[in-house]
Formats: C-alpha cells, structure tokens, sequence
C-alpha cells in the first residue's frame, strides 16, 4: 500500500486545488449533469476568490492527501451547528479511487471533529452518484433526506444528504 500524508490546506494551496478539482469534475459530473453545468459550477465553487472565501469562514477546514508524495486528494469541512460537522468536498483523482485514501480522509476528518464533540457528519452527494453513494454507504453513512438547491444560472444541485453517526 502506498503511504499517504494528510496535511492542512492553505490558501497557497488553491492553485493545487483547483488542479486537483479539474482532474475530477469534469470526468465525474459530466456525465450527470453536463459540461456547461460543470463549468458553471467550477467557477462558481473552484474559483481563486470563492476558496478564499471558504478559507476564511470560522470553522471551515482543508486538507490536501498525498499518496507517496504526490497530490491526490482534498476535502473541506465545517461546522453546521454544535456538534454536528459537514463534509463540503471528497475528491480523489480517478486513478487513485479505490485504494483507501477515502476511508483515510474520512478516517482523518472523524478524527478532527471527534475532538471538538461532534455527534454526526453530514454531507450532499448527487442522487446520480452511484460510485460515491456506494462508498459513503460502505463508510457508514445513510441517507436521511433528499434536497433541490438552486444553485443559480437556472441549474441545480439534486442531492441526498447524508449522515454519519459518530
């Protein structure tokens, strides 16, 4: 197994997230949602000025994962309300899905939050998502609503949200 290395995410590391993002979106959401919603909402979430602003929120975390020294991952999450923490991202380019780094992040995250009491993780995954429903059901998770979010330009985000008990 390679070694992986979680480290904490800055703002000098956008560049690297956003590199990392387009090795993911276009190949995972194309499919479900379209290249022009894919783009719309890469800008939206992915631009310079949009991760500083995520950077800069209270309670709003990055981490980057290496695999053997490379970059291969990035997750953020955040605090919804006491004791109760959101996973906003979980991207891992395509080649290196299904060799543990998932369950490591999600594994480094719990941890994180176990600390500050937290009593569930949630997270939004699109209902079209198979591969990652599949494995947040694997991790634990259960879905235990359905929401519709404009997100704006006439396009929508149709997920389930997701709940890990902790």
């Amino acid at each position: 197994m390679e070694k992986l290395l979680i480290k904490q995410a800055t703002i000098t590391d956008i560049p690297l997230i956003k590199k990392l993002a387009m090795q993911v979106w276009p190949q995972t959401y194309t499919p479900i949602v379209g290249a022009e919603q894919v783009a719309y909402m890469l800008d939206k979430f992915y631009s310079q000025a949009s991760l500083e602003q995520q950077m800069g929120e209270k309670n709003h975390w990055f981490l980057i994962c290496y695999s053997d020294g490379l970059p291969i991952a990035f997750a953020s999450w955040a605090e919804l309300e006491t004791g109760i923490y959101k996973l906003h991202k979980l991207y891992i380019i395509p080649d290196q899905q299904g060799k543990g780094a998932g369950r490591a992040i999600i594994d480094y995250i719990t941890g994180q939050i176990k600390q500050l009491h937290a009593t569930a993780l949630h997270l939004n995954v699109n209902r079209y998502n198979d591969a990652a429903m599949a494995f947040y059901e694997k991790t634990g998770f259960a879905s235990f609503k359905e929401e519709d979010i404009d997100i704006g330009n006439g396009y929508y985000m149709n997920d389930y949200v997701l709940r890990l008990p902790l």
